[in-house]
């Protein structure tokens, strides 16, 4: 068997490409092991040691030690030992200081100016008896081998393929996997492989890429979508993020009240609940900007837009629940990951401000911008999420905001060019879609995918294709499937007659 080759850094011109592109990580989850429990275990206690010395060295206001002491003075201690592997050490080590670090550059802002954070800032917390922490593994660590991963033998973990659900390989030609990380699940039954994979950069598509996708943020629709190359426009729901911060809110006010009364493991359970809470925006948050990615790259869209404002959260006048909602919805994840997952696929990504640009009766080129108090705007906002413009046409108001977006880029120009192609009647052109990124569409819904018992439940995520493809924005998935279906043979049955030639 031939050993694929997992170098440290490219020499070549094509890895110094590669290397500037953000590395992408996928998840799978594999059944843990005993050796894998004792070695995160090992890992937090690592943190732990580390963390004490550094937060002793900064509470008496003495010189903080480097990495290579601290690595130094912990290589031989028992939780060292018990990680078994000196590099795990080292990043054990290396995560403790990032975190401190971080503390750090927040307290000292904190100490600058006290409203340029919510409150005093938290030194990092220590991991108690029997939590787990992240163990990672670098290329050297790791064999690849006919996309299967094979890891330290002292594991006790088998070959994990490298394959989606589809069973397409994860890794195409010229990608590199450069880590594998170990995170722990809520369960010790399971563990996380985290694969960090730096794809090859793309070859220059000869196809010229024209338009541009304008989004707008916001909390009943999360985002909403202008495409000025076919003239579509779509959003994806925000229900689903008001739902885990509603669920979350109420079970860990339930569970605080529960712990005021004296019944144990209160306290524990709604910090846990709320760390799930998280991790399911996050990854809500990484599944639109995918899905808005995909939408562009389908269409050979050249840029993204994306609008937003300096201190928009604090200085929001939304009312007592649609404030809360919008403040604690990550938009900021979301842009970030828009950023990564643009630059991935070659489009380019603009971030500008958004101030005026829903208000603005852009169909009436009203001018942008602060008026003096008392000036009636041209153009109405109904409750109902529609805009009222004073030419006599009505638009969702969140494509008003996206066109706003569109006169911050492009100017008047753009503008005009605009109404040129949507004709006579642009709010029947610009009807958004909803695309949903979870539950179940429709029975009679064409092109819905293959159908599967989890899509049974309204809960259950939607692949990011399939979702476009059932709101109508790309065309239908080529199944793979042939056209004579093959007979499924079961062990100890009956083998199937041969039709006679």
């Amino acid at each position: 068997m031939r050993r694929e080759k997992q170098p440290a850094e490219a020499e070549t011109d094509d890895g110094e490409e590669l290397a500037q592109l953000p590395p992408e990580t996928l998840r799978r989850r594999v059944q843990a092991t005993p050796a894998i429990l004792l070695a995160q275990e090992a890992a937090a206690q690592v943190r732990n040691d580390a963390n004490a010395l550094l937060k002793e060295a900064f509470a008496a206001r003495r010189k903080l030690p480097t990495k290579i002491d601290l690595k130094k003075t912990l290589k031989g201690t028992a939780n060292a030992v018990a990680l078994g592997r000196a590099k795990q050490v080292q990043y054990a080590v290396d995560d403790a200081c990032a975190m401190h670090a971080s503390y750090r550059s927040n307290f000292f802002d904190w100490v600058k100016d006290h409203a340029s954070r919510q409150g005093k800032p938290r030194p990092p917390r220590f991991y108690r008896q029997g939590q787990r922490a992240r163990v990672r593994f670098d290329y050297q660590d790791f064999t690849v081998l006919r996309n299967r991963l094979y890891l330290p033998a002292t594991l006790g973990l088998p070959a994990i393929p490298l394959l989606d659900r589809q069973g397409e390989p994860l890794m195409e030609p010229g990608d590199r996997l450069v880590e594998v990380r170990l995170e722990p699940c809520r369960s010790r039954q399971y563990v996380d492989v985290n694969f960090v994979i730096r794809r090859k950069p793309k070859p220059e598509d000869t196809t010229t890429l024209a338009g541009t996708l304008f989004i707008d943020l916001g909390v009943a629709r999360l985002v909403t979508c202008l495409d000025d190359k076919h003239l579509n426009a779509f959003f994806v729901s925000g229900g689903v993020a008001k739902a885990i911060l509603q669920r979350g809110a109420k079970w860990h006010a339930r569970l605080r009240s529960e712990s005021k009364l004296g019944i144990r493991h209160g306290k524990r359970r709604a910090g846990q609940l709320a760390a799930r809470s998280a991790h399911q925006m996050d990854d809500l948050m990484k599944k639109v900007a995918r899905l808005v990615v995909q939408y562009a790259d389908q269409h050979k869209l050249a840029s993204v837009v994306v609008g937003r404002n300096v201190a928009w959260k604090q200085n929001a006048e939304m009312g007592k629940k649609q404030n809360q909602l919008f403040t604690f919805i990550p938009h900021a994840k979301l842009i970030a990951a828009l950023r990564t997952k643009c630059q991935r696929a070659g489009i380019v990504f603009i971030e500008t401000e958004e101030s005026y640009t829903s208000k603005t009766d852009h169909l009436a080129f009203e001018a942008m911008g602060p008026k003096p108090s008392g000036y009636r705007w041209l153009g109405s906002r109904s409750p109902r999420g529609c805009f009222r413009s004073s030419v006599g046409i009505s638009l969702q108001a969140d494509v008003n905001g996206c066109i706003g977006l569109g006169v911050k880029v492009g100017g008047k120009v753009w503008l005009q060019h605009l109404l040129e192609r949507l004709g006579p009647s642009p709010g029947t052109m610009l009807v958004p879609r909803n695309v949903h990124v979870n539950g179940v569409g429709s029975e009679s819904s064409p092109a819905a995918g293959i159908r599967h018992l989890r899509l049974l439940s309204p809960r259950t995520w939607i692949n990011t294709q399939v979702a476009l493809v059932k709101a109508g924005l790309i065309p239908d998935l080529q199944r793979g499937h042939s056209a004579s279906p093959r007979l499924q043979v079961i062990p100890g049955a009956v083998a199937p007659l041969q039709a006679s030639s």
